[in-house]
């Protein structure tokens, strides 16, 4: 008789021809870290097309979450998490798991189980069968590596040999890919340095001439958008655009409330977008959508005081995001206001706080030319206010929303000062 398990997909790749999946178990909608690979009574354990189909004839895909007809626990010396599918029954697809669950699912280890063994294209990515026996109790991991290069070479055969060279706890390591995905995704001989968050699905093989391989049986990539932003202050125009051209910015949104500057006329509107042209930065002023000092008289309390919560609430502004979110997929912008410091700045603590997401990065360009994250602004913001120290039962979340209420109410505009 079977019964069914539900995992959340981690790896969806090659195998002998065939496929191979795995997950992470998924019980009474809570996440463990108990791992399951469905197999079949094939010799390999490899998976058929037809054993994995799912709806509208589509097999899974990572992070679906699935449940699966199961026979019985059928471990083996090398690989103790395999479950022998029900292959008269049909899996069943639910909601995808969110990107933002990753973290939970990652694997606390030192290290991708024994190092020391070396292929000859690889680094780092064998394991003789005596010492997986004797000292390994499970053959698939997920990990977040510090840095991930695709390398794509000449096969033995036709095929192109995919690798995965990657750094994790500063330990090298180059393992073959079989993640199906990829495999169909590079095509070029070369060498591919991701500049986006990865998480890696990690599989021990069968053991082949008295070794078991690692192999990346999973990636899944995080797709990160990312913005700067920067204060204009009193530089000079030259430095100014230095500033944008280190961080390779190739387009700056004004979100000042009036594209002009008393005392740095460098910046006001028309020589800025002609100094910005000349360099083949791209300028747009969104200033009616995002700037501090709004033109709906709703924004203002009896004081003459504007009310960022207010702005924030705004069709103008809402419209503002969106075209900041657009934009993000086509260049790499950065906001401009006149303030040196971010947090005194309405583009942080208005506009920034509302661009907040996991993923998205958001980083501030400081006169020197170095970065401060958002993530470090709040740290600062907080300690500016003392806030860690004032309640022990508010949660970080809280905390650094009171924060920036705080902030906001401290730098607001008064349009009666």
């Amino acid at each position: 008789m079977s019964f069914y398990k539900t995992i959340v997909c981690l790896a969806n790749s090659r195998k002998h021809g065939k496929r191979c999946v795995a997950g992470k178990e998924i019980v009474n909608n809570q996440l463990t870290h108990h791992w399951i690979r469905p197999v079949s009574r094939h010799e390999s354990g490899s998976l058929s097309e037809v054993n994995t189909m799912l709806e509208k004839g589509k097999g899974p895909q990572l992070l679906d979450v699935i449940i699966i007809p199961l026979l019985q626990h059928q471990t083996h010396d090398y690989q103790t998490e395999n479950y022998l599918i029900d292959k008269h029954q049909r899996w069943v697809k639910k909601p995808a798991l969110p990107m933002t669950f990753l973290p939970h699912l990652c694997d606390s280890v030192e290290s991708i189980w024994i190092n020391g063994y070396h292929s000859a294209r690889g680094k780092n990515d064998k394991i003789p069968l005596e010492q997986v026996i004797s000292e390994l109790s499970t053959s698939l991991l997920f990990i977040k590596p510090d840095s991930l290069t695709i390398n794509i070479s000449r096969g033995y055969h036709i095929n192109n040999q995919v690798r995965a060279h990657f750094l994790y706890n500063h330990q090298e390591y180059q393992f073959s890919v079989t993640d199906l995905t990829v495999e169909r995704s590079y095509e070029n001989y070369g060498h591919y340095p991701i500049k986006d968050e990865v998480y890696l699905c990690l599989s021990l093989s069968e053991p082949f001439e008295g070794d078991c391989y690692k192999l990346v049986a999973g990636i899944i990539f995080i797709k990160m958008k990312e913005i700067y932003t920067i204060g204009h202050s009193n530089h000079s125009i030259e430095h100014f655009l230095k500033l944008l051209k280190k961080h390779d910015v190739t387009a700056l949104c004004d979100v000042r409330s009036h594209p002009y500057s008393k005392h740095n006329p460098q910046f006001n509107s028309d020589p800025l977008k002609q100094a910005l042209k000349d360099n083949n930065i791209a300028y747009v002023f969104l200033g009616k959508e995002l700037g501090a000092r709004s033109n709906d008289s709703n924004c203002y309390e009896s004081d003459g005081k504007v009310q960022y919560a207010r702005i924030a609430q705004t069709a103008a502004f809402k419209e503002g995001i969106n075209r900041l979110n657009k934009g993000m997929a086509s260049y790499r912008l950065a906001l401009m206001c006149a303030e040196k410091v971010p947090m005194t700045c309405h583009r942080t603590i208005l506009i920034c706080r509302h661009l907040r997401a996991d993923d998205m990065k958001i980083k501030h360009i400081l006169e020197d030319g170095c970065l401060e994250t958002q993530q470090e602004m709040e740290q600062h913001l907080m300690e500016s206010f003392k806030l860690s120290e004032q309640d022990f039962f508010a949660t970080p979340e809280q905390l650094i929303e009171r924060a920036y209420d705080m902030q906001g109410e401290k730098i607001a505009y008064n349009n009666n000062s």
